[in-house]
């Protein structure tokens, strides 16, 4: 059998389009493929974050082991002390209040010396740790709160001196209803 120049030409014709159907059987979809990466990514940031709230955890129970603390958890995740219970009424969702307090990081570095925040209770205005525990107390006690980073201020900070994904302290030394 004499193969010609045009015989090589129809057999690749005919062959060239059924190999090609055979290899793509054997390929997932693009859209398969970024649904995987993507479900990939999700288990990996979970994991991510599963381990900064371990390590966190550990860090917030030396710190108190430390101090000899009696903390209480807060549904945020947050643990308080009362230190000096307040002689007012119980604090209660939607009042108004005045809350006095100093910021430091769990390393003891002060944030802010002195912040003054007017906010209703339950809107979680400034954070889910603050106020929740606002929500535990009476007016005019004295608290410390240990908030971590995911009941504080999260993976971006508050765009000033508190920085992503920092545990933060506060000592509450005012509550006053407004």
């Amino acid at each position: 059998m004499i193969v010609t120049h045009m015989t090589v030409r129809k057999i690749a014709l005919y062959i060239l389009p059924w190999l090609m159907v055979l290899a793509a059987c054997n390929r997932k979809p693009v859209i398969e493929l970024e649904q995987e990466n993507s479900a990939l990514v999700k288990e990996n940031m979970i994991n991510a974050n599963r381990v900064v709230i371990q390590s966190e955890g550990t860090q917030i129970e030396s710190y108190v082991s430390r101090r000899g603390w009696t903390m209480q958890a807060l549904p945020s995740g947050a643990l308080y002390w009362e230190y000096a219970q307040g002689d007012g009424a119980q604090v209660a969702a939607q009042d108004n209040v005045e809350v006095t307090y100093r910021l430091e990081a769990l390393d003891g570095t002060p944030i802010y010396t002195h912040q003054v925040d007017t906010l209703e209770v339950g809107k979680r205005q400034v954070t889910p740790a603050l106020d929740d525990m606002l929500q535990q107390v009476r007016y005019g006690s004295k608290v410390w709160l240990i908030a971590p980073s995911n009941s504080a201020y999260g993976v971006v900070g508050d765009g000033d001196r508190v920085q992503s994904r920092m545990v933060i302290i506060y000592n509450v030394t005012n509550i006053k209803k407004i």
